[in-house]
């Protein structure tokens, strides 16, 4: 049986990239393509935590990471589009 520890790692990682960095390092965060980013993620994590909660933390991490990254990824740049576009609408 999986210890539900095993998603900790994953779900922290998410979460900081989510909701604590800043707007400019998200900005080049993701620029870089989501499965190369969430898989390197992923191999940091299941290399350092692995000796803590075995070797499928870095599998769960990589399936937390990916799809909410895809999602935290477009949420960004549906922001970014709607700050662009009221800041054009205020210079009209």
């Amino acid at each position: 049986m999986l210890s539900p520890l095993i998603f900790v790692p994953g779900l922290s990682a998410l979460l900081f990239t989510t909701f604590e960095m800043p707007m400019k390092v998200k900005k080049v965060f993701f620029s870089i393509p989501i499965w190369i980013s969430s898989s390197v993620i992923a191999i940091i994590i299941g290399t350092i935590a692995r000796g803590v909660l075995g070797p499928m933390t870095g599998f769960m991490t990589e399936l937390i990471l990916f799809p909410g990254l895809y999602f935290a990824k477009k949420h960004f740049k549906w922001k970014q589009k709607k700050a662009e576009e009221k800041k054009q609408n205020n210079k009209q």
